[in-house]
């Protein structure tokens, strides 16, 4: 279960694809989709008799130049079949030979999108960052550099779900359009299954379901030749709908991707920036809250608690609690931002103590309990190799570890390391303790 990046809004309803997106973009020639009680609609099968009359062609011979057979223009114009594949209408729009505005309008009469390829500065724009970006600002250069800088075609943000990738990409889109970038984007970050939840294999429309073949397509053509930066935000679900983006570069080589994801996407030419927990205090008898404030996941949670608690400082009494927080929940964004959400409920030293125990407290809590936070980070350990998992398995109770303590549970130790730390489930653990690993809090809880 993926849920969406800390604050950032995701519709619950399907997004409409890029070709959609294309018809009703162009305000020049505005083609309202049909619907069941417009009576000003012109039906499709009397848009496509209309056409073929005018062309001139027989039933046979359009068939035989859409290769369709002619029980299926029969059907068609008789009005049997009222909502044609788009395919099917894509392949009568081209025998017949019609023009933009017409090809549009046989779409809209089919209710399927139009097949019609845009620019990018009609491509959606990223949506405004949910916020000032708290202890990302080493991040967010490096990120900017790979692109501007030394001009690497395709830069993966990777980490797990919560460990703020889209608020990250976002904030670097926000940058480079003030630079005069067109910056284009394209996010599948959807609402996760809800409450069990799964949507029907059939939803009654004989649309079938996008394809990456299909959606690389409409990306390819929309971006053309163009020297522009497209951000993929969420693009982590294998199959159907997932963007090929090593034939959207070759396609397009003007280009540069951005993409976030759960796993690097080993790709040639990829540049793996992983995006790792916050940094967190250091445990401390007397702590200075000035300095203590300066802290990434202290700062980040302070920013969140201020929202609903605007009064909140950090005191005596209170302070140990919120270092102690902070460090139990990893500096992860986004169980710092449910956490400052729950104390408008509980005082930092309650939750402290119940966090470990309620499992709905890693939800948010203006939120369904189904967006749970262990949830999402239970997808995160599925994509890591197997092999490297059973890694994660035996060391995820211990408190730190070294390389050579794993050695015996994998031919490959550094690289299980390595994998491990690239996805961000494990973490060094600390300064006073050089060269050893420690595994996530959560990761620790999903094995308990």
């Amino acid at each position: 279960m993926n849920v969406s990046p800390q604050t950032v809004e995701k519709k619950s309803a399907p997004r409409p694809s890029l070709r959609d997106r294309a018809a009703r973009g162009r305000r020049e020639q505005p083609v309202p989709a049909p619907s069941e009680g417009d009576a000003g609609a012109v039906p499709f099968a009397e848009l496509l008799k209309s056409h073929r009359g005018r062309s001139g062609l027989t039933q046979q011979q359009l068939a035989d130049f859409a290769t369709l057979s002619v029980r299926a223009i029969r059907d068609l114009e008789s009005g049997r079949v009222r909502r044609p594949r788009r395919e099917s209408v894509g392949l009568l729009a081209d025998a017949l030979r019609l023009g933009d505005q017409e090809r549009l309008q046989l779409h809209a009469a089919g209710g399927s999108p139009a097949d019609h390829r845009v620019s990018l500065f009609e491509l959606p724009t990223p949506p405004a960052p949910p916020g000032a970006l708290v202890g990302r600002e080493a991040e967010l250069q490096v990120l900017l550099d790979q692109v501007t800088v030394h001009g690497h075609r395709l830069v993966s943000v990777v980490g797990i779900s919560g460990i703020g990738k889209t608020h990250l990409v976002l904030e670097a889109a926000k940058v480079l359009r003030a630079r005069g970038w067109q910056v284009g984007w394209h996010s599948l970050a959807g609402d996760p299954l809800c409450c069990g939840v799964i949507p029907a294999a059939d939803s009654g429309s004989d649309e079938p379901p996008t394809r990456a073949t299909d959606l690389t397509d409409d990306l390819a053509g929309a971006i053309g030749e163009r020297h522009q930066l497209l951000v993929i935000d969420g693009d982590d679900a294998p199959g159907p709908g997932r963007v090929d983006v090593g034939e959207l570069l070759r396609r397009c080589p003007g280009l540069r991707v951005v993409v976030t994801g759960l796993a690097p996407r080993y790709l040639p030419g990829e540049r793996v920036l992983p995006l790792t927990a916050m940094a967190v205090p250091e445990e401390a008898r007397d702590h200075d809250y000035a300095r203590l404030s300066e802290v990434a996941s202290v700062a980040l949670f302070l920013s969140h608690m201020r929202r609903s608690r605007p009064g909140f400082r950090l005191r005596e009494d209170n302070a140990h609690a919120v270092v102690r927080l902070c460090r139990w929940l990893d500096g992860v964004p986004r169980a710092l931002e449910y956490a400052a959400g729950w104390c408008l409920v509980y005082s930092p030293e309650l939750l402290l103590a119940r966090v470990g125990r309620d499992s709905h407290l890693f939800s948010s809590p203006t939120g369904c309990a189904c967006q749970n936070l262990l949830r999402s980070l239970a997808r995160s350990v599925d994509v890591v190799a197997e092999r490297y998992r059973h890694v994660l398995a035996e060391v995820a109770d211990r408190p730190h570890w070294t390389v050579a303590d794993i050695d015996h549970l994998v031919p490959d130790p550094a690289a299980a390391l390595h994998a491990l730390l690239i996805h961000g489930l494990v973490r060094p653990a600390g300064a006073h303790l050089p060269e050893q690993f420690t595994a996530l809090q959560l990761v620790r809880l999903l094995y308990v």
